[in-house]
């Protein structure tokens, strides 16, 4: 069976969500074919994205990209996951995966069978201690979102969280980058930041983003939220960018989530 050369990925923000086309490379790299935004009016003060708004904002950029049924993967914002970086003892292999669910089940604050959970190790090994980032969302979040995002006719195939999908990245494409290098990726809601070394990273999300800024246009205008964004739009906003043909390095494939757990699956 021959592999498709063509990735489909969704970044799904608080307030933007963004659809893009990759060619993979037979040398392994993706080339960035072309990207859509769409901006999701989502009332600031309230939790997470419309939901109910990400199936005709995917539907217009689907059709624009012309992207029918297809596989998909897609990153959820930091702010809908629980993560916790954690340090464990230099053993075996074989033992890991047996000490992360312990791990789990003692850090993640909701019980464990309501909720997706995976990791990745970070750093250590060869007998240093070895870091391990858990991850987890609710079950019930998370198929909502898949819902929305499964109802246009795609199909799920990895599930990711936006700070580690930017680390991986950032990984792949300097893997030779020596000392510290810190990301900033400033969202809607939510600003992450990313304290990354050759064999550590660190993350931290901060509860302030662009729509603190909106609020604080609108409040020193006089005016409403929408109102403000629009004036942070028409002057603020840099062009949008032409896709570059450059072959790029883009991301591992390395996920949070992956749809093998018993509480969802993706079709075969």
């Amino acid at each position: 069976m021959v592999r498709s050369t063509r990735l489909i990925s969704l970044n799904l923000g608080s307030q933007t969500i963004g659809l893009a086309e990759f060619r993979v490379q037979a040398h392994g790299g993706l080339v960035l074919v072309d990207y859509r935004l769409r901006e999701i009016l989502a009332d600031p003060a309230g939790e997470g994205m419309g939901h109910a708004q990400i199936p005709v904002a995917l539907r217009e950029m689907m059709t624009e990209l012309q992207v029918k049924r297809s596989r998909i993967n897609y990153a959820v914002s930091g702010q809908s996951v629980f993560a916790r970086f954690v340090k464990l003892p230099s053993v075996d292999e074989e033992k890991i995966e047996r000490i992360i669910s312990f791990e789990a089940q003692q850090n993640v604050p909701f019980p464990i069978d309501e909720v997706v959970w995976d990791y990745q190790l970070v750093g250590g090994g060869g007998g240093e201690p070895i870091q391990v980032v858990l991850v987890a969302i609710k079950v019930d979040l998370l198929d909502e979102i898949n819902g929305a995002v499964e109802e246009t006719g795609l199909y799920t195939s990895i599930v990711d969280i936006a700070p580690m999908a930017l680390y991986n990245a950032f990984r792949y494409n300097y893997s030779d980058l020596s000392g510290c290098s810190l990301l900033v990726d400033i969202g809607a809601r939510t600003t992450n930041l990313l304290f990354i070394e050759p064999a550590k990273v660190f993350s931290r999300s901060i509860p302030i983003g662009g729509s603190s800024i909106t609020a604080a246009i609108a409040r020193e205008f006089g005016e409403p939220f929408a109102a403000a964004e629009s004036r942070v739009a028409i002057h603020a906003a840099p062009p949008t960018p032409q896709p570059s043909v450059r072959p790029s390095r883009f991301i591992e494939p390395t996920s949070a989530f992956r749809f093998d757990q018993p509480n969802l699956s993706a079709p075969s």
